[in-house]
């Protein structure tokens, strides 16, 4: 669930934090990050043992350590915001994941060291999971909608814009301010 990731997680924090110099580049990366590290993991190369997309980096603890690890060793400044902006990513990831609907995963390793299996194999289960889940596509046109959106109410459709965005994490503000 790519664009539903990165589009809930942009809008999220934009409406929450209100924060017009974060460097959205940290917070998307912390948006998909548990997928890009577990997925793979769980998925090909210890496909045997886990077959499930969800394994430690879908827990509150290694979140919580990573951003105590940011507090206790960056000073204050753009580098700590960027590192911060990646962690709350990461939170809002196992938030819009619904992650306090399965426990043992979200608060490994309280309830135990093992992480339960899926159900195997994982692939070529993979397509019929995601049509037999039709709020999975709502979801993935909600994110895709806001994000079309907002690159049109930015301005990002300008190559200067888009060019400097890229450059400075920082999202330009919307072209109507600019008149």
């Amino acid at each position: 669930m790519l664009f539903w990731h990165l589009g809930a997680t942009l809008w999220l924090f934009r409406w929450i934090f209100k924060d017009p110099i974060v460097d959205v580049r940290f917070l998307l990366l912390g948006a998909i990050l548990p997928d890009l590290v577990d997925l793979p993991i769980g998925t090909v190369f210890l496909a045997a043992r886990f077959s499930t997309g969800e394994l430690w980096l879908h827990s509150l603890l290694l979140a919580t350590i990573y951003m105590t690890a940011v507090l206790l060793l960056t000073r204050r400044g753009r580098r700590r915001r960027a590192y911060m902006a990646l962690g709350v990513g990461w939170l809002l990831h196992l938030m819009l994941d619904g992650l306090w609907l399965s426990p043992e995963i979200l608060f490994w390793p309280f309830f135990g060291w093992e992480i339960a299996a899926g159900e195997a194999p994982y692939w070529p289960l993979a397509w019929e999971r995601a049509l037999s889940d039709p709020w999975r596509w709502v979801q993935e046109v909600i994110g895709l909608g806001y994000l079309t959106w907002l690159y049109f109410a930015v301005g990002l459709n300008r190559k200067e814009r888009r060019v400097k965005s890229l450059k400075t994490g920082r999202l330009p503000s919307f072209v109507a301010d600019d008149a």
